[in-house]
């Protein structure tokens, strides 16, 4: 017979005193393209180092494409398991002989395997995939670093895929950065993790979520809860559980230390848009094609006895032949020692300008750049310096934040990028790069490998500077509006309490420089979408003479559509090729005067830069041209070289290669 087993609280140790190469990274990968075809479990093997090498960070990077026949129609759920060994053996039975059957003689055959614990990194939910190409795929990054103590020699990876059509592919890579984590991770618990079916509170809290009790490691100083909460199903008058907005509370020893809504009111601005279902529908900690968010949650248990996690309380009948509601739960709790570090400043992501899948409703831009920082140290962070800018580019700006940033705390902030001259490269490719300078007014901080991220960018398109803007309202305008940006945020034209089924049409005319164009819905349904009685309206972009542009603006874009757009100049092209003012440098080479000879008169200031070929910023200044033709650079404290100019009149840059003998 099957032998019941007790659950298991799994309880390791990792020792921090191998050598590491800090910074240095390593990637293991499980299930490439795997397809999820059908309800069930699919394993793969993943070769970790050996155990005992440190791990300052480990991203799980979780790449979703459609299976080898194409995506479902469906939006299913899809978990990423570590099966870990338990070292206890059960069995189940293979097969059964009749030897004899007077008297009754049977033989049974049995399986004999090693009970395996589950436990949860992640989980994502699939779009409604009906409408996407074959090749299509969407990137997801975890952060899985406090998994550390288990991710070691080879281990079994399970992505389980609740659905019940074909289907989805799953692709896994672990990237795993060395040095000495953020905290020591002591112990390693699963409190509760499964799909339950909610029918009240007391037969949900009985059956599936009761308290635990704690057994608390001596060396433990702090304790994180990471719970994945998702509600599925809707058979109630509540709309409960998915389309129900409700808490969570954490009790510990009876006493509430935390509460959480499991809810998502951001589908609208689903970064997979459009999808074929009802995908801009806000959801219990979920949307169609998107991420299960993972609350952390930092409790005191120091000398406590249990934990009790309750949901919100809600009754409802089932109805007959009808599935209940419920919920998919993840909840681990985490026992760490003391922070490794006092100050340590991480730069955690660049949002803007990125490709990431992630940050898609929030990209392309031309006018700013919005990066993450965390707190990853012990001490209160009151302020930091973060240097940034495109690579190859002398231009390098600087932004000085003051606050309070707490430890494990996030803030992000934007950075101005707002002239041309802050995007420009002297390579074809572009590349933002940002660094953490200084920290609570001292250089650096106490790890420096996670100060410095860098991210492509996507390239903004390039209009003409006459455009024509159309929009078609449908039948409920109230909840339209819409606005056009420069770059300083200033608002040159805008449409708000607008009529019914009308037409509105506008002619931007634009000077040089970086505009968005943002078109929203109150309502959060665009101006198109199946499942409401609002009717369809249109947005239509197109040029007034000039070089040929159209665009006509997917209506079903949910809570609201953003533009950003270059007008004058196109932020892919090289620095050589985005000059339009017009100037003689001679001589060149020289020996260390410069003459600046230009071909129309120009008043006001101009602007000098002069880098070397480090990109390093080597002179800086402003002459007031008082309508001369030209001016002179001493260049004589230079060393010989070569060198970057770049000159700056209004909204016209000039750019090129100089030499100093």
């Amino acid at each position: 017979m099957i032998r019941k087993l007790l659950s298991l609280s799994l309880v390791l140790f990792f020792g921090l005193n191998a050598s590491a190469a800090d910074g240095d990274t390593t990637l293991v990968t499980a299930h490439q393209q795997t397809d999820l075809t059908w309800y069930r479990s699919y394993k793969d093997w993943a070769v970790f180092p050996a155990a005992g090498t440190n791990w300052q960070e480990i991203t799980l990077k979780y790449t979703m494409g459609c299976a080898t026949g194409g995506c479902s129609d469906w939006d299913y759920t899809t978990l990423v398991n570590l099966m870990l060994p338990t070292g206890v053996l059960d069995s189940n039975m293979a097969s059964i002989d009749t030897i004899s059957t007077n008297p009754l003689v049977i033989d049974t055959t049995w399986n004999v395997f090693e009970v395996k614990e589950r436990m949860e990194l992640c989980k994502v939910i699939t779009p409604y995939g009906g409408n996407l190409a074959n090749d299509w795929t969407r990137t997801f990054y975890f952060d899985v670093s406090d998994y550390y103590p288990l991710l070691h020699d080879s281990l079994e990876i399970e992505v389980f895929y609740q659905g019940w059509s074909s289907g989805f592919s799953a692709s896994l890579e672990f990237i795993m950065i060395e040095g000495a984590p953020i905290r020591d991770v002591y112990q390693i618990q699963n409190l509760y993790r499964g799909g339950f079916n909610y029918l009240n509170p007391s037969q949900f809290e009985t059956n599936h979520m009761p308290a635990r009790k704690l057994d608390i490691d001596p060396s433990a100083e702090y304790f994180n809860l990471k719970m994945a909460p998702s509600g599925h199903g809707f058979v109630n008058a509540l709309n409960c559980a998915e389309f129900c907005e409700k808490d969570y509370y954490v009790y510990v020893d009876g006493q509430m230390q935390a509460q959480q809504a499991m809810w998502r009111e951001d589908c609208g601005l689903n970064d997979l848009w459009p999808q074929a279902g009802t995908w801009l529908y806000d959801r219990a900690n979920w949307c169609p094609g998107d991420r299960v968010n993972i609350y952390n949650h930092e409790l005191n248990l120091k000398g406590k006895d249990s934990i009790d996690i309750d949901i919100e309380a809600y009754n409802y009948t089932v109805p007959s032949g009808q599935t209940p509601a419920g919920y998919n739960m993840s909840a681990t709790l985490f026992q760490l020692g003391d922070f490794n570090r006092a100050t340590d400043l991480a730069l955690h992501e660049i949002i803007s300008p990125s490709e990431e899948d992630e940050y898609a409703r929030l990209n392309p831009v031309c006018s700013k750049a919005r990066i993450s920082l965390r707190n990853e140290g012990g001490d209160t962070i009151t302020d930091f310096l973060i240097g940034y800018g495109i690579k190859g580019n002398a231009n390098w700006q600087h932004y000085q934040w003051t606050g309070s940033l707490k430890p494990l705390e996030t803030v992000e902030v934007e950075l101005a990028m707002d002239s041309l001259s802050n995007w420009s490269s002297s390579t074809a490719d572009l590349e933002f790069v940002a660094q953490v300078e200084r920290v609570n007014n001292a250089p650096g901080d106490e790890w420096a490998s996670n100060n410095r991220r860098s991210s492509k960018v996507k390239v903004a398109d390039r209009l003409p500077s006459s455009i024509r803007f159309e929009l078609r309202t449908n039948n409920a305008a109230s909840e339209t509006f819409w606005r056009l940006e420069d770059a300083a945020g200033n608002v040159l034209y805008s449409g708000d309490n607008l009529s019914n089924s009308t037409t509105y049409r506008d002619t931007f005319n634009l000077a040089s420089g970086c505009y968005m164009l943002l078109i929203g819905d109150r309502d959060k349904d665009g101006l198109s979408f199946f499942a409401n009685n609002d009717g369809s309206g249109r947005i239509i972009l197109r040029n007034v003479g000039g070089d040929f542009f159209y665009e006509n603006v997917n209506p079903n874009f949910g809570t609201e559509f953003r533009k950003y757009f270059t007008v004058g100049y196109g932020l892919s092209l090289k620095k050589e090729t985005v000059t339009n003012l017009s100037c003689e440098v001679f001589p060149n080479p020289s020996a260390g005067e410069l003459n600046l000879v230009f071909n129309q008169l120009l008043e006001g200031s101009l602007d000098i830069e002069l880098s070397d070929m480090q990109a390093r910023l080597v002179l800086r200044e402003s002459r007031d041209l008082s309508q001369a033709g030209g001016c002179k650079l001493d260049l004589k404290a230079l060393p010989a070289g070569i060198y970057q100019l770049q000159l700056k009149h209004k909204d016209t840059y000039y750019r090129t290669k100089i030499i100093k003998q």
